[in-house]
């Protein structure tokens, strides 16, 4: 199994945390569900879900790796 390092919300992580504690489930078990049902062969669904995060104010990562890195470990311990 691979490990997955997301930047998420603290109140998201809160309640993705007390949902999984609810249904007796992990929430390692819980992402990987929900990433199992993404439509697998559905190119527009992955194209609508990146436009709209484009509007929503994310950013494309720099294609430096390093400059990724150190700002990961920034926010990671702050």
């Amino acid at each position: 199994m691979a490990k997955l390092t997301l930047n998420v919300e603290p109140e998201v992580i809160q309640a993705a945390k007390n949902y999984a504690q609810v249904h007796h489930v992990s929430l390692s078990k819980l992402v990987t569900q929900f990433l199992r049902e993404l439509p697998q062969t559905s190119h527009d669904f992955l194209t609508e879900l990146h436009e709209t995060l484009l509007q929503e104010g994310f950013q494309e990562p720099a294609d430096d790796t390093e400059a990724l890195r150190r700002v990961h470990v920034q926010r990671k311990y702050q």
